[in-house]
Formats: structure tokens, sequence, C-alpha cells
């Protein structure tokens, strides 16, 4: 029997976490249907959230730093279903039409974010060595049996008001949920999350998939469209 695949992406309220109507247009109107088309192409399952199941079950919003922020969390209540396979993106990620099909996915598997603040502050705070590396969760790719243990810790915490050591983020909560689970992880190489306009990235001339992340990305998609140049075209540009 073949496989099943479900991607994850989530656009409630505003819709990100980041950004006003000139960034949250284009992520409607070129990002999120690139991911439906990659989907379609690969005859993978989509799920786009639009309700908050965590809305619904604690109403108000007080585990993550800001409400915005957990939107993003919102993807766990979601990982234990019927799939083999269950991928998260972030709705700020392009994929390009030329994407492979997704690789072989063992356990949890992610793409280490370049160096920088955030990096920094997971080690100081976990006592980690300096090789140690912090992870990008906006993809997010696992196997059943990992994303129904995922899911069931984040839940967890998220009951205990458990929160994350130094930034109060899903993205810091995913970190510490890796060096607690090294045994189930494998990083992905950065064509499977790209965001080369970070400081320290690592230049690829072939990504899948391409990560306007964070405020850098807002303020890219904002000054692209200040200067009237198409983010397909951009886009396209960067693969030459």
């Amino acid at each position: 029997m073949k496989n099943k695949y479900l991607i994850i992406q989530i656009d409630i309220g505003v819709g990100t976490q980041w950004g006003n109507d000139q960034t949250i247009n284009p992520i409607r109107e070129i990002c999120l249907p690139s991911v439906k088309e990659y989907c379609s192409k690969f005859n993978y399952d989509y799920l786009l959230i639009k309700d908050s199941t965590y809305d619904k079950l604690y109403g108000s919003y007080d585990f993550l730093e800001t409400k915005r922020k957990h939107f993003s969390f919102e993807r766990y209540f979601h990982f234990i279903n019927d799939y083999d396979f269950t991928i998260y993106l972030d709705n700020d990620i392009f994929v390009y039409p030329d994407s492979e099909e997704l690789p072989k996915i063992y356990g949890l598997m992610n793409v280490r974010e370049p160096e920088g603040n955030s990096s920094k502050i997971f080690r100081e705070v976990n006592n980690l060595d300096q090789n140690v590396g912090y992870f990008n969760s906006g993809v997010t790719m696992c196997d059943k049996k990992t994303a129904k243990i995922l899911s069931n810790y984040m839940i967890n915490r998220l009951d205990n008001r458990n929160r994350a050591k130094g930034k109060n983020s899903d993205n810091m909560l995913l970190n510490e949920f890796i060096i607690e689970n090294r045994n189930i992880f494998t990083e992905l190489g950065n064509e499977w999350n790209y965001m080369p306009f970070l400081t320290n990235s690592q230049k690829n001339k072939s990504p899948n998939f391409f990560h306007f992340v964070g405020i850098h990305g807002k303020n890219l998609i904002n000054k692209l469209q200040k200067n009237r140049i198409s983010i397909l075209d951009f886009l396209k540009e960067l693969k030459k």
C-alpha cells in the first residue's frame, strides 16, 4: 500500500504571526497556492487550518509570548492522524514548481537555522556546546509515530504551562524537544527550508522550499512590493 502524506499549513485570523496586509496578501496569493500545487503534483493531502482548536480548548493566549505566536502552535493539535507522514510548513514558504518529491522521512526532520541570536540564546540557557544546532520549525517533517510523540509532548507542556527557556516561542520549544529526543532526529539540507537573507546562511542554487522567515521575510516582501519588483520574478532569479 502506498504511503499517505499530509501537508499542514495555518491561516487563522490575520494568517501569520508577523506582518500587515502588504505582507499577508502575497502569502495568500503566491505562497499558499504554491504549496497546494506541490501537493497536487505529488498526490499529497493538504490541510489548511483556519479555525483555532487552541482558542476553543484554552481560550486565553497566555502560553507563548504573544497571541499571534500561538497560531503556529496550532499544528500540534493535528499531528495525531491516520497519515504515515505529517509535514508542517509555515504559510510564508514558497514551493518552487520544479521541487523534488519529499525526502524519505525518519523520526523528526528539520533544517538548521543560520547562526544568529536565537541559536546563541538557545545554547546559553541550555548549557550546550557550540556545535549543537538550532533548528527552524517552519518546515517540520515526521513519521506517524514521531508525530504522535511530538504532539503529546507539546500539548503536555501547554497543559502544564511549561514554557521554553530563553525566547518564549514555538521554535524554542521544538529545539528543546530535539535535544531531549536526539535519537529520533535527523537534520535536513537547507534546500528544504531555504532562508538566504539571514546572516550566515549557506547559499543554495537548487532550493525546493523558500522561506520568507520572520521580520527579515516581512521586510523583503515589503521592499519588493515598494520597488514594484515581482515576487515570483525575484524567486526565479535566485535559482539562476
